[in-house]
């Protein structure tokens, strides 16, 4: 489930609607980024680099202000102490990536709609790497009747790695996406959805989680169960046209039935 155009636009009604009215700090940041669209959350990487003047992986009091400015976002001080404050959920006096990003999701996943992303991710990736390549879509991932392949624009791996630029921070597309990528660009498709169960619905149709694996079918008729039925018992292992054992042929008596004698 990849967010589109008119995803994006009605998010953002939505989103400027809830903004003429909201008052509390953290939600106003939060509307801000979705503003962008449903990848607002997804890329709030960026914005985290952006903030984080000297490189440290950590947001102090003076980056945050100056970053939600740059957001948008125009608070008091105790309104921006708030907002630090909450997102700097250890206390430590400084905001790391993944408190951030915890917080800026946390609005729009409930326990159902975390598990339905997590049985997605956990699909996809194969190898338990805790990333997602181009070698776990290709299963997955059907480029058959992307119009570009079939003109020969694109290969197959060029259209994949388009498709996981979707997931990839804006800032690192190396055709990798990790759990917490993954996690960010859902965040924004499940802020747009108000309804568990549609959400649900769209990500199962999405990534086909409810498909069951093939399998051969353990009690379906086989040449040799056909043969031995008929009272031709046989030994033969290999039943194709060419197969190096084919001595012998399936026949109808025609004392009995009076129909045909042919080989297989």
């Amino acid at each position: 489930m990849v967010s589109t155009a008119r995803h994006d636009k009605e998010l953002k009604e939505k989103v400027n609607a809830q903004l003429r009215t909201c008052t509390d700090p953290v939600e106003i940041i939060k509307l801000k980024c979705l503003q962008r669209g449903a990848a607002g959350i997804k890329n709030i990487g960026v914005r985290f680099r952006i903030m984080d003047d000297d490189k440290s992986e950590k947001i102090s009091m003076p980056e945050f202000k100056k970053g939600i400015a740059e957001l948008g976002c125009h608070f008091s001080a105790g309104e921006l102490k708030s907002a630090f404050e909450a997102f700097d959920s250890d206390k430590s006096g400084s905001i790391d990536y993944n408190e951030f990003l915890m917080k800026l999701q946390e609005s729009y996943y409930n326990e159902k709609r975390k598990a339905i992303v997590e049985k997605a991710f956990q699909k996809l990736d194969k190898d338990n790497s805790g990333k997602i390549t181009i070698d776990d879509l290709k299963d997955v991932f059907d480029v058959s009747c992307h119009p570009k392949y079939i003109s020969g624009e694109m290969t197959k791996e060029q259209i994949l790695t388009q498709f996981l630029y979707n997931f990839d921070s804006p800032s690192n597309k190396d055709g990798i996406v990790t759990r917490e990528e993954f996690f960010s660009y859902y965040a924004g498709i499940s802020a747009s959805i108000d309804s568990d169960a549609y959400f649900a619905l769209t990500m199962e149709k999405a990534w086909r989680l409810n498909e069951r694996p093939k399998t051969s079918n353990s009690k379906g008729y086989k040449p040799k169960d056909l043969m031995e039925s008929l009272g031709h018992k046989t030994s033969r292992k290999d039943f194709s046209r060419g197969g190096t054992d084919l001595q012998c042929s399936l026949k109808v008596g025609q004392d009995k039935l009076g129909v045909y004698h042919r080989d297989i």
